[in-house]
C-alpha cells in the first residue's frame, strides 16, 4: 500500500467522517469520544495547537462530520508522535477501536492563500462554506490563482457575515484502509489511494449558517470570468457547515500573509 510522500510547510488536516456502525456507535458517544479523549490528546502533541469541529447542514451528507487541524509544518504528520495518537479508547463500545464503527476520509493540504480583509481575529467564525475543485485537463493553474485572488475572494467578501478564505492544495489523502496502515492495524479490504479535489477553499462566516444567504452569494459572484472558470472545472464540491466548537489556541492562520 502506497505512503505519503514527504511532506513540509503550513497547511491542514482535514477530515470527514461518518459512523459506520449505528447499530453499534451512537453520535453522542462518538461526539464524546471526539472531543474528550480524541481532540484533547491531539492538542497535547507538539505539532497541532488548535482544532475546530463543524458538522453538515446538509441531513443527507454522506460524511457530516468535519475536523480541520490546522498546522505550520504538515510534515509533523509524518513524525512517531502523530501516528503515536492513539485510535482505541475505552470510551468507545469494545473493542474500542475507532475504525471499526466510523469511516474517516482525511486529506492533508499545504496552505497557499490568506484572504483577510475584516481582520476581526479567532473566535469569530460560525459558519462555513468548503469548496473542493478538481480543474480540467490542461486548464491553468496560475489562472485558478489569480481569479481567486483578483476577483472571486473579492466578491464573496462582500456576502452577508463574511469573515475570511483561506485556500489549499492537496499533498496527501487517506481512508480508513491507510489510516489502520499508518497505526500498525491490518487494513479491512486493500483500498486504493483516494482522489480527492485538488484545490479546496474555505470560507469562513460570522453568521450562523441558517443566517448565510447563498441566494445573494450566486448573485455576487455571477460575473463572465466565473462562468469561465466554472466551465474549466472538471469536479466542485461544496458544502455549507456549522461550527459545532474551536478547542486550542483556536488559531486559523491569523495574521498570515499569502
Amino acid at each position: 500500500m502506497a505512503t505519503a510522500p514527504p511532506m513540509s510547510g503550513k497547511g491542514i488536516l482535514f477530515v470527514n467522517s461518518r459512523i459506520s456502525r449505528p447499530d453499534t456507535l451512537d453520535e453522542k458517544t462518538f461526539m464524546k469520544w471526539y472531543e474528550e479523549d480524541h481532540i484533547a490528546e491531539i492538542m497535547e502533541t507538539s505539532g497541532i495547537r488548535s482544532a475546530r469541529r463543524f458538522i453538515d447542514t446538509n441531513p443527507n451528507a454522506e460524511k457530516p462530520y468535519l475536523a480541520m487541524y490546522p498546522m505550520d509544518d504538515i510534515g509533523f504528520t509524518q513524525s512517531d508522535e502523530f501516528r503515536a495518537i492513539r485510535v482505541k479508547s475505552d470510551m468507545l463500545p469494545p473493542p474500542g477501536l475507532i475504525y471499526d464503527m466510523a469511516d474517516f476520509d482525511v486529506r492533508y493540504d499545504n496552505l497557499i492563500h490568506v484572504y483577510d480583509e475584516t481582520r476581526k481575529g479567532k473566535g469569530a467564525t460560525r459558519s462555513l462554506i468548503a469548496a473542493e475543485v478538481e480543474l480540467k485537463e490542461g486548464v491553468s493553474a496560475e489562472e485558478f490563482d489569480q481569479w481567486y485572488r483578483e476577483e472571486h475572494c473579492p466578491l464573496i467578501s462582500k456576502s452577508k457575515g463574511f469573515l475570511r478564505s483561506t485556500r489549499f492544495k492537496l499533498a496527501y489523502a487517506r481512508t480508513n484502509a491507510q489510516s489502520r496502515v499508518l497505526k500498525g492495524l491490518a487494513p479491512e479490504t486493500d483500498e486504493p489511494l483516494p482522489e480527492p479535489a485538488t484545490w479546496l477553499s474555505l470560507h469562513e462566516f460570522e453568521c450562523e449558517a441558517d443566517e448565510m444567504d447563498l441566494v445573494e452569494l450566486g448573485k455576487l459572484t455571477a460575473t463572465p470570468m466565473c462562468e469561465k472558470m466554472v466551465g474549466d472545472f472538471k469536479q466542485c464540491d461544496t458544502r455549507v457547515f456549522r461550527m459545532v466548537k474551536e478547542f486550542g489556541e483556536k488559531d486559523w492562520f491569523h495574521g498570515v500573509e499569502m
